[in-house]
């Protein structure tokens, strides 16, 4: 028996199809903050890991925050880059993006958005330690509602940030980190 060849049927020109555009390299490698400055990141700088340092242990440098969107979780990321001579010390803070800018209910006693509680609460507490005691003199615990939008770009738009690594809840294993000193 001898085998039939199959025919195939040839494509035009014509039926060809393609979307293309020209795209400018040098732009494309431009990363912006969350305020719209143009991030300083260089690949060949020192990362730090967060994980290395240990309770007490400080770093300062120029900051910068990004926002990263999960899709497929129900919180998304701020990421605190700090960067000086050479080091780039990434921090992240987790959020509820539910009702982002907006953030309700962080609780200091919640693990998962304790780095969260820390950045808005240091910041409060940096620029007068009223912020954050209630009428009796008690350090408040909870903030109910945040603009975290706000609070991300107000430190993203300081030329210079001290960040210093402290303890998380005293049953997790993971630490936080507060903002000390912005300039």
């Amino acid at each position: 028996m001898a085998l039939k060849s199959k025919t195939t049927e040839e494509t035009s020109f014509e039926e060809l199809e393609w979307e293309a555009e020209f795209v400018d390299d040098e732009t494309q490698k431009q990363f912006f903050t969350i305020s719209g400055k143009e991030q300083d990141y260089e690949p060949t700088w020192e990362k730090i890991n967060f994980r290395d340092l240990d309770v007490g242990d400080e770093f300062e440098g120029k900051p910068e925050v990004c926002i990263f969107k999960n899709e497929d979780k129900t919180y998304d990321a701020l990421r605190l880059r700090v960067m000086d001579d050479g080091e780039i010390l990434d921090l992240y803070l987790n959020f509820p993006k539910k009702d982002y800018p907006y953030v309700s209910g962080i609780r200091k006693s919640f693990d998962f958005y304790r780095p969260c509680f820390d950045f808005i609460f240091s910041i409060l507490r940096y620029r007068d330690e009223r912020n954050v005691v209630n009428k009796d003199g008690e350090e408040i615990n909870r903030f109910s509602k945040v603009n975290l939008e706000t609070f991300a770009k107000y430190v993203d738009q300081m030329t210079r940030v001290g960040v210093r690594i402290t303890e998380g809840n005293e049953d997790s294993d993971y630490n936080s980190w507060i903002i000390y000193k912005m300039e």
